[in-house]
């Protein structure tokens, strides 16, 4: 039966194309390096150079360590170059760092607001890429990812122009915990990605392609009622379920009846 089953897992690539910065000066020289390195990384990764990527994401980490997007990109070139225990690695360190984000503390506001313009100054170049990407057309995952890009660059904005209680998001976004449960079933940890699939629709339960994902791993885990009511509830996102997976589901249920 294994054999029939068509495997479907979300895995994002927002090609990067080359889009001007317009960085506040207050941007540090350190951030302003990260982003240019992030920017080669998604080109590398559009062009499917998996190691390449992977040094361009590593340059960025490496001039700016809270570059929690910068962990994204490593996770998602490990995925391409089938490392799916450094892809693991990458997006745990990068949720780590978005759970960071919210408990950072400065000496100075002018500090915080540094920090939170080095913020936006990455949000911008993630979400320029991933518009321009397809005109700004994409699966349902894409634009979900364009909008919670678009959300955290206006707290960032109003974080930034509030003269007092500057604070950080300390949220991990669904996008990251979705990636880390497609690593993680790739390496066959199926309660590990379980959990992470999980952990995603409660940050966002619009993503269709999560539920769809959860689906085959409870297909996979002979739970093949569960797997009904997540393709259900991928379809009420809007997400196109693959014909093959509903009649995989169905002939299981009927089997165990």
């Amino acid at each position: 039966m294994r054999s029939r089953m068509l495997i479907v897992l979300a895995a994002f690539t927002f090609p990067a194309v080359a889009a001007a910065q317009t960085a506040p000066r207050s941007v540090s020289r350190e951030a302003r390096a990260a982003n240019a390195a992030y920017q080669r990384g998604w080109d590398a990764m559009r062009a499917e150079q998996w190691a390449e990527a992977v040094t361009e994401f590593q340059h960025a980490i490496d001039a700016v360590p809270s570059f929690e997007l910068a962990y994204y990109g490593l996770g998602r070139a490990r995925m391409g170059q089938h490392e799916f225990a450094k892809a693991i690695d990458a997006y745990i360190e990068c949720r780590n760092r978005f759970l960071h984000a919210g408990g950072e503390q400065f000496a100075h506001d002018m500090d915080a607001r540094r920090r939170i313009e080095d913020r936006m100054l990455q949000y911008q170049t993630a979400l320029n890429q991933a518009r321009t990407s397809g005109n700004g057309r994409g699966t349902q995952s894409q634009q979900l990812y364009i909008r919670e890009l678009q959300t955290t660059l206006n707290e960032l904005q109003q974080a930034r122009d509030r003269s007092i209680n500057v604070s950080l998001d300390a949220t991990v976004p669904f996008y990251v915990s979705m990636a880390l449960g497609a690593a993680y079933f790739r390496s066959n940890r199926f309660a590990d990605a379980e959990r992470e699939y999980k952990a995603a629709l409660d940050a966002n339960s619009d993503s269709g392609e999560t539920h769809n994902n959860l689906a085959v791993l409870y297909l996979m885990t002979n739970r093949p009622m569960d797997a009904a009511s997540e393709i259900k509830l991928a379809e009420q996102t809007g997400f196109k379920v693959n014909p093959q997976l509903k009649a995989d589901v169905k002939s299981r249920i009927h089997a165990g009846k």
